[in-house]
């Protein structure tokens, strides 16, 4: 699941104050420098969709009808951000896509408690890139130094609240904010700190380590579109499930129990968490990245049919199926299906028609910059290394040619191996794309040798010795 940030920007908006008695629809607005195409969509609390077209001057605007407060979610080239929207909010934002995270603000009635909540994750999305070496330190010195920061950030927020009265909603979602955000560290630890089959070490954490796990809500409805929760909840079950693994098999491996391991995840998903919305998420999101990620059709069949057990939302279950029936035409030795693919000429050609000769598929999106860039300076080093092997980009997302072009020249890369979609959906489907790290590896007449390969997985360059 793409991560979901709040919006910060620079705008400038003048609006009508609001007098107790009276009260205004819910409006939210903006424009966007550089767009990624002419849309915006905008998901509601109940995961309602609106699509909002650009006019002329880039702008776009929405007055809701049936308005309910809570975490609202906006969508555009691929970038998802999230806004909380309040009775009698009006909001205005201007957007660069250029810099998409950073170059938002809001202004109008409603900004300040998004401004606040943005600096918040930006504050800890640094803090985190300047504090990776911490998991080298002991498990005490870890729960200490997390418990540091909580402390410090809560009363930050407290600080904030003092200056700018809020509603109990909004300090609801900043504490959560901080909470799950260091809450997700803890549980990150022991794979960090011990490794990923090191099991046998996890008794060596301080009895208080997990203390914070009282006051774990698996159904807060409030919090059910916002990233920190879901960002936490995912690594917990995974720890759960490892937790209740080793206990009845002390030699347990991950790698050859990947199945058990997903299972259980299903299992405990189930029966921990019981709102439905939440719920089907986890139980979506957890099937699909087994079966995106598995060189078994029937492993992928196993899981298949335990999600299908315990969803209970049908456009999930066709997603899943769609997938699973995908996934079954990407083993080793099925061609790769015929989908259209646009390069930098503006030509649409048949993704197998550019294989010359063994190729190395790799695909980015522009929500990822981080990885698009990361992604081509290791091909760049890959391709020296193996030249007897193509390397072929492609970008995932509905994006306008200038944009493409730009960011591809911007960070001067060669555009002659770079492809975009025609169509990005269909494609995404077709070739069971749901995270970008995918990377699929042809012959010369597009068949498939491989299907489950990471870029950055250590063992990657042996993969392709092997295929010399």
């Amino acid at each position: 699941m793409k991560p979901i940030y709040l919006l910060y920007g620079l705008l400038i908006f003048v609006g009508c104050q609001t007098s107790p008695e009276e009260t205004k629809p819910v409006f939210v607005g903006g424009d966007i420098i550089n767009p990624s195409n002419n849309y915006v969509v905008l998901y509601d609390t109940q995961n309602n969709i609106d699509t909002l077209y650009l006019n002329e001057d880039n702008r776009f605007s929405h007055h809701f009808t049936n308005f309910k407060a809570g975490i609202h979610s906006f969508v555009h080239g691929g970038k998802y951000q999230s806004i909380l929207l309040e009775k009698n909010d009006s909001i205005m934002m201007h957007i660069n896509t250029h810099d998409f995270d950073e170059s938002i603000v809001f202004n109008g009635i409603g900004a300040k408690k998004n401004n606040y909540l943005i600096n918040l994750l930006l504050k800890l999305e640094k803090e985190d890139s300047e504090t990776n070496g911490a998991y080298a330190k002991s498990p005490e010195e870890y729960h200490q130094s997390i418990e540091t920061f909580i402390s410090k950030n809560s009363s930050d927020l407290e600080s904030f609240l003092k200056i700018n009265p809020n509603s109990e909603l909004f300090k609801k979602v900043a504490l959560s904010s901080i909470k799950y955000h260091y809450f997700t560290r803890k549980e990150l630890y022991p794979f960090r700190h011990f490794g990923v089959n090191s099991f046998n070490n996890f008794n060596k954490l301080p009895s208080s380590f997990y203390e914070f796990r009282k006051e774990i809500i698996y159904n807060d409805i409030d919090l059910k579109d916002f990233y920190p929760y879901y960002n936490f909840l995912f690594p917990h079950i995974n720890n759960l499930a490892t937790e209740q693994l080793t206990t009845s098999n002390t030699e347990f491996n991950l790698d050859n129990h990947k199945l058990d391991y997903t299972t259980r995840k299903l299992e405990l998903i189930d029966s921990l968490v019981t709102n439905t919305m939440i719920k089907n998420n986890l139980l979506k999101y957890t099937t699909r990245n087994f079966i995106s990620n598995s060189n078994s059709i029937d492993q992928s069949y196993i899981l298949y049919q335990s999600f299908l057990d315990k969803s209970t939302n049908k456009k999930d279950k066709k997603y899943i199926k769609d997938l699973f029936k995908n996934a079954q035409g990407f083993q080793p030795g099925y061609p790769l299906p015929a989908i259209e693919v646009i390069n930098h000429t503006n030509q649409t050609l048949n993704i197998n028609t550019i294989f010359k000769k063994t190729t190395v598929i790799y695909f980015w999106d522009n929500a990822s910059r981080y990885h698009f860039e990361n992604s081509h300076i290791k091909v760049k080093t890959l391709q020296e290394k193996f030249p007897n092997i193509d390397f072929v980009s492609i970008n995932i997302n509905s994006m306008h040619t200038y944009v493409w072009k730009n960011m591809i020249f911007g960070n001067q890369f060669k555009i002659n191996n770079e492809y975009r979609f025609a169509d990005p959906s269909y494609a995404k489907k077709r070739l069971a794309i749901n995270y970008i790290k995918k990377v699929l590896i042809v012959d010369s007449k597009g068949v498939i040798l491989n299907a489950t390969a990471d870029l950055f997985d250590p063992s990657f360059e042996l993969i392709l010795k092997k295929l010399k």
